[in-house]
């Protein structure tokens, strides 16, 4: 019987790191860690279903507001396909490590539901759980050189979804680049249990 695959979870919100972290994993980890990340299956859905088309509201929608001091964000909100897609995206990270692939799970946790139901879909598998976070103001200047303006303020709207107690790492990536944030989750996967 083949032996089930190892996750790290890289869970954080917009400029929090996680795919250069991702990218730097792959090249250090002595095995071969495929790298999904909730973009990957944003990018499978057709237009329509996505924030700017016509059926948004049943995909995925941007929700604009502010928050108690008056600051822009922005949300990600999703309708029942968008549900469906991340449903699927927690199984097929489940059937990848069932058939014996490593895998780095790159997370923009998008509201309370979402770290509960990775548990959930993970239970009984060997996952390091991973949690890059930092200074709102450094993640918010991160988001501002990689995205035009009307996708920034999702640092600020995803900011307080994850709770840091639950996870087994916690890296702020004001203080880490990319390689030495690779390198401790690299240690600390290799003293991680075999399952959790």
């Amino acid at each position: 019987m083949r032996e089930p695959g190892q996750a790290v979870f890289l869970a954080g919100t917009s400029g929090a790191g996680k795919s250069t972290t991702a990218a730097e994993l792959q090249k250090i980890l002595p095995e071969p860690f495929l790298a999904l990340g909730l973009d990957t299956f944003f990018g499978t859905l057709p237009h329509r279903w996505t924030s700017e088309g016509a059926d948004s509201a049943d995909g995925f929608s941007y929700v604009r507001d502010t928050d108690a001091e008056g600051h822009a964000r922005l949300r990600i909100d999703y309708g029942p396909v968008g549900a469906r897609l991340l449903a699927g995206m927690r199984r097929a990270v489940a059937a990848l490590l069932r058939e014996g692939n490593n895998v780095i799970v790159d997370e923009m946790p998008i509201d309370a539901s979402v770290m509960p139901a990775w548990r959930t879909a993970l239970a009984g598998r060997r996952v390091l759980w991973v949690h890059l976070t930092g200074p709102l103001a450094t993640l918010e200047s991160r988001e501002a050189e990689r995205y035009p303006e009307r996708f920034r303020g999702l640092s600020r709207g995803h900011y307080d979804v994850c709770a840091p107690d639950d996870f087994d790492l916690v890296l702020d990536v004001s203080a880490l680049g990319p390689r030495e944030r690779a390198r401790r989750v690299a240690a600390a996967l290799s003293l991680h249990p075999q399952a959790c």
